[in-house]
C-alpha cells in the first residue's frame, strides 16, 4: 500500500502481487493503457469476461454503483475487476468519502481500478484536492504514477524496438527521432513501425527519419525558429504557412515559439550571472527535456540579450492580440514572425 512508480507496479504485476485498490494517473497515456492492459490479461480470463469485468466512463457511473457491483461474486476465478475511467473524485467530497469507507469493507476477491486518462491530477499546488485523493488511494492501496519517460529510456525504448523488427538504429538517430516526433510513446512506436517497414531490416538514419516521419508541431515550430534566427524570411514565412495550410491554429503555434525564447532567454541571463546553461533545472521544469537546454544554448550564444527581450515583447503583445482582439489570428502571428525577422541576431 503506497505510492508506486513504474518500476515497482510493473514487478508488482510480474509477481502476481496485486493491490485491491489502484489509482492510476500521470501524464504517459501509453503507459497507462499499456499497465491496464497488463492488469487485464492476468485477472480475467477472456471466457468469463461478462461475469467478471466491468469498465465504465466516470460521467455514466455513481459512486454507489461501483461500491453494489463490488459485492458480485467473481465466476471461475479469484478475483473481479472494476475499471472506472475518469471519475471526477476532485469534484466531489462527499463521493471520495464514501470511497474511504467503501475501501474499507472492500471484499478480497475485488480489484478496483480508477483510472485518470483525460482528466490531469495536479499535485503541484499544495491546495489541491488531489494531493488528498492521493493520500486516500496510497492508504488502501496504490496510487500509480506513470509519468513521460526519460530522453536516455526513450532511446534505449528505440534501439530495443527495433532491433525487435530486425532493424538498427544507433544513439544519434533515436534521439533525433524523439526531438522531430515528440516524447509521446505511442507516437515513437507508430513512427518506428513506418521507419522499419521502409527500410526493410536495414538501418534507420537520420535522413530516412527526415524523409519518413511525421514531425510533431513542436518540431515544425522549431523549424520557423531556426528560420528566424539564420534571418531566413521567405523559408519562416513558407513553414509558417504550411502550418496554416495543415490547420494548425496560432493559438497553438505562438505559444511554442515564445516558450523557446523564452528558453533562450534563461539561459542567457544564466550566463550573465555567471552559472552553466544546466543550472536552469534547479528552477524551471525541463525534466526529461534536457535537450532544449542544450539547443537553446547554442542558439542564443551570439544573440543579443537585448535582442531575445524585445522578442519576448513582441511575443507577449501577440499572444495578447489574439486572445483579445478582434483580428484575424493568422495576420496577428504573421506580423509577429516578420518583427522577429527584423531583430538583431547577431
Amino acid at each position: 500500500m503506497a505510492r508506486l512508480n513504474e518500476a515497482s507496479f510493473k514487478n508488482q504485476i510480474k509477481e502476481n502481487s496485486f493491490s485491491n485498490v489502484y489509482m492510476i494517473f500521470g501524464n504517459e497515456n501509453y503507459l497507462k493503457d499499456f499497465y491496464i492492459g497488463r492488469l487485464k490479461k492476468k485477472l480475467v480470463n477472456p471466457a468469463f469476461a461478462d461475469f467478471n469485468l466491468r469498465e465504465y466512463e466516470g460521467k455514466d457511473i455513481s459512486i454507489d454503483d461501483i461500491i453494489m457491483d463490488s459485492q458480485t461474486v467473481p465466476m471461475m476465478s479469484d478475483y473481479s475487476l472494476i475499471i472506472v475511467r475518469d471519475y471526477p473524485l476532485n469534484k466531489s467530497k462527499a463521493d471520495m468519502e464514501k470511497l474511504k469507507e467503501f475501501f474499507k469493507e472492500l471484499p478480497e476477491s475485488c480489484i478496483i481500478i480508477f483510472w485518470f486518462d483525460t482528466i490531469t491530477v495536479e499535485l503541484k499546488k499544495k491546495d489541491s484536492p488531489w494531493q488528498g485523493i492521493v493520500k486516500a488511494f496510497a492508504s488502501a492501496g496504490d496510487a500509480v504514477e506513470l509519468n513521460e519517460r526519460s530522453v536516455p529510456e526513450l532511446i534505449s525504448l528505440i534501439i530495443s524496438s527495433a532491433k525487435k523488427r530486425n532493424c538498427t538504429i544507433d544513439n544519434y538517430a533515436a534521439n533525433y527521432l524523439i526531438k522531430t516526433v515528440g516524447t509521446d510513446i505511442q507516437t515513437i512506436f507508430n513512427e518506428l513501425e513506418k521507419l522499419c517497414a521502409y527500410v526493410e531490416g536495414g538501418k534507420i538514419t537520420c535522413e530516412i527519419i527526415d524523409s519518413v516521419a511525421v514531425k510533431s508541431l513542436q518540431a515544425k515550430v522549431f523549424d520557423i525558429s531556426k528560420f528566424i534566427l539564420a534571418g531566413n524570411g521567405d523559408s519562416a514565412m513558407s513553414s509558417l504557412f504550411t502550418l496554416f495550410s495543415q490547420q494548425e491554429e496560432p493559438r497553438f503555434i505562438l505559444p511554442i515559439i515564445a516558450g523557446y525564447y523564452i528558453d533562450m532567454y534563461r539561459v542567457k541571463c544564466a550566463k550573465e550571472a555567471g552559472k552553466v546553461p544546466a543550472d536552469i533545472k534547479e528552477y524551471f521544469p525541463y525534466k526529461n527535456r534536457e535537450w532544449i537546454i542544450d539547443k537553446a544554448s547554442a542558439d542564443a550564444s551570439k544573440i543579443p540579450l537585448e535582442s531575445l527581450r524585445n522578442a519576448l515583447d513582441i511575443l507577449s503583445e501577440a499572444d495578447l492580440k489574439i486572445k483579445s482582439s478582434s483580428v484575424n489570428d493568422k495576420v496577428i502571428l504573421e506580423e509577429a514572425v516578420a518583427k522577429l525577422l527584423l531583430l538583431k541576431y547577431r
